[in-house]
């Protein structure tokens, strides 16, 4: 995660906007990893918020993947 963005962390959970503005990941397809269940998260309404443990796992397993066709801009 950057250095330079805090995100808002309230019981271990980060919206989808803060999520894509540490990781560099579009909005949408943060969305698409929680539709898929490849990051756990609580969809309140039309509002996704995820776990962060989840998240960091997220992208330490992208960061260290030989492919990096999917890792964050």
């Amino acid at each position: 995660m950057s250095s330079q963005i805090s995100p808002v962390v309230l019981n271990d959970l980060i919206s989808v906007k803060d999520a894509a503005a540490c990781s560099g990941y579009s909005l949408q397809y943060i969305r698409r990893l929680l539709r898929l269940e490849k990051l756990a998260g609580l969809k309140l309404g039309q509002v996704w918020l995820i776990q962060m443990d989840s998240f960091e796992a997220y992208l330490t397993n992208a960061e260290s993947s030989k492919d990096h066709r999917f890792g964050p801009k």
